[in-house]
């Protein structure tokens, strides 16, 4: 994959990925816990495959990485944005949601504001993965 895909909306042209990783997470239920014994009881709600990514721009396509973080501020106060995203040898797509993102600022010249990677982590909406 070499693109961003953010509520249908492609950022190829804009911005390139310099570091890409998922990551999974297995949530429980209230009625997990550790019992006299000691063994763990589970309540397994599901497993979460998120995605983190890192971008950078394309060439000296500063105003390209300036719009991705204009949109990811944007829509950082929607319910959540739909992600296409890679997985394995094939793509994924869930609705996720973020809290947060971070760009460090590379230099300032002539008045104008240079800013380096974007990175942001996308959290999945619902499980991917539930008990049978």
């Amino acid at each position: 994959m070499s693109y961003i895909k953010l509520n249908g909306r492609e950022f190829d042209a804009d911005v390139a990925i310099s570091a890409y990783s998922r990551n999974f997470n297995v949530l429980d239920g209230d009625n997990a816990g550790r019992v006299m014994t000691g063994r763990m009881i589970r309540d397994i709600i599901g497993t979460y495959v998120g995605h983190k990514i890192k971008v950078f721009r394309r060439g000296g396509n500063y105003a390209g990485l300036d719009e991705f973080w204009a949109y990811l501020v944007e829509h950082s106060v929607d319910d959540s944005v739909m992600l296409e995203a890679a997985d394995g040898q094939t793509t994924i797509s869930y609705e996720a949601y973020y809290t947060s993102g971070t760009q460090d600022i590379e230099s300032v010249s002539n008045g104008v504001n240079y800013w380096g990677e974007i990175e942001i982590n996308f959290i999945p909406m619902e499980a991917q993965v539930v008990p049978k």
